[in-house]
């Protein structure tokens, strides 16, 4: 018979023995910064407080709170401070109401949980009595954190559908006016007669031949007081103004939507989501003759600057959008250096190595080189051009034939279609034979498809 003896752990005895003390914290949210909500963090707060001095072989480490949404870890300065203090080793447990208040995104969730498990850092979530701990928590946390962002998605979808709802009917109140408006009681658009004075200078000084920039300086120069806390007046923000169809009279809403999924984000609409024209809902202050003159203006120094519609300059100069760099895959920029001195010199340089030496090595490179480097290749070219463009040309004249040019039209057709589909769409959603309800379902499908 074999003789089997069992060796007991002597580390974990001496551990046992020894009940070094755990570290923990606890972390309390709520959703807003309202009085109500307020009261809350403070009765969490001081619940954990004495629930964790109450436990021997505890240390208070502290309370971390954060009063936001809980959809996005990157927006929460002391949940991310509470994990920057477990990476440095002072947390060894942390505690929480429930799943919900750590996180509302599931992946967020589980990626945080692992992370803290790789540094030794248990979460309970005293709701659903679950302790990371222990092995099987992580498919229950799973189950949680799903529902509770599908919860997190449903509200998100009712609170635009109704905004949806109060574009249709005309009843959206704007919730944050431009410049030179404010709201009365009934949350009506009504001049700001000091601030419409200004607008009425920007309108003027454009006509007369400044660009933003120079009207940004005058200005800033005038101590004109900024909109909201902007600490100086910017070419980017007049710009705004001399395009902003609201001094007409006429409010453009949905210029920006939300995302319909976690993490939620705000975006431009570019035509993704329909828009919404209000005209003639409160007083103007310019004329539209001199908005209308404005824009015409605003496109002609746009074309002559060689601008696209992103607002990127792609043309300004030769060589501007055409050099690539080999090593990070930026763009170049043209750059004047030791500017007004005798040896004033032009390179281009990779934007990224601009931005930040560690992201791209790649130096600049005089402007004279690259233009010698051209010559040489175009020369090259204009020699050679039988050996070299022949080849080229009947490669792309096979291409023409190819299974995905084939391909390629057919998704043209495709979208084409799909296209005038939203188009006859939206038509009978504005004669009021079709409910909203269907109308942005079947609306959201064709853009998905489209997209």
């Amino acid at each position: 018979m074999k003789n089997i003896k069992t060796i007991e752990p002597l580390r974990q005895e001496i551990l046992q023995e020894l009940k070094p003390t755990k570290k923990v914290c606890a972390y309390v949210r709520v959703s807003t910064d309202s009085t109500k909500q307020h009261s809350s963090y403070i009765a969490q707060a001081e619940y954990y407080k004495k629930y964790i001095k109450n436990h021997s072989g505890w240390e208070f480490i502290g309370i971390f709170a954060d009063e936001s949404s809980g959809t996005k870890v990157k927006n929460r300065d002391e949940f991310n401070l509470m994990i920057s203090e477990c990476e440095k080793g002072n947390i060894d447990m942390i505690i929480t109401k429930s799943i919900t208040r750590f996180s509302r995104n599931a992946l967020d969730s589980i990626k945080t949980i692992r992370k803290l498990k790789k540094l030794d850092v248990s979460v309970f979530f005293e709701k659903e009595n679950i302790n990371t701990a222990l092995e099987q928590s992580e498919q229950m946390i799973a189950i949680f954190s799903s529902i509770a962002q599908g919860e997190s998605e449903n509200i998100s979808a009712n609170t635009r559908w109704g905004i949806q709802k109060r574009f249709m009917d005309g009843s959206y109140v704007v919730s944050c006016v431009a410049y030179g408006y404010t709201k009365n009681d009934g949350g009506e658009l009504i001049v700001v007669d000091n601030q419409a004075v200004i607008i009425r200078r920007i309108f003027d000084e454009y006509l007369d031949g400044k660009g933003a920039y120079s009207i940004a300086n005058g200005l800033n120069q005038d101590n004109i007081q900024t909109i909201r806390s902007a600490k100086k007046w910017s070419d980017v923000v007049v710009k705004e103004i001399l395009q902003n169809t609201i001094y007409i009279g006429e409010l453009i809403l949905q210029k920006t939507y939300t995302t319909e999924n976690l993490p939620f984000t705000k975006k431009k609409n570019h035509g993704e989501m329909p828009q919404f024209s209000v005209k003639d809902s409160h007083l103007v202050i310019i004329r539209e003759e001199e908005f209308k003159a404005v824009q015409e203006i605003y496109a002609y120094r746009r074309k002559q600057a060689k601008i696209d519609d992103s607002g990127k300059n792609l043309n300004r100069y030769e060589f501007s959008s055409k050099i690539i760099c080999k090593e990070c895959g930026g763009t170049f920029h043209r750059q004047k250096i030791y500017i007004g001195k005798p040896y004033e010199k032009i390179q281009w340089c990779c934007k990224n190595h601009i931005q930040n030496k560690d992201l791209c090595i790649i130096k600049g490179v005089r402007e004279n080189m690259i233009q010698e480097a051209y010559l040489s290749m175009w020369n090259k070219l204009v020699s050679n051009y039988k050996e070299m463009l022949y080849p080229l040309l009947e490669s792309l004249n096979q291409l023409k034939s190819s299974q995905h040019l084939i391909e390629t039209k057919v998704l043209n057709n495709k979208i084409s279609e799909l296209t005038k589909q939203s188009l006859i769409l939206n038509r009978v959603q504005e004669k009021g034979y079709m409910d909203p309800a269907i109308f942005m379902s079947e609306q959201t499908t064709l853009n998905i498809q489209i997209q």
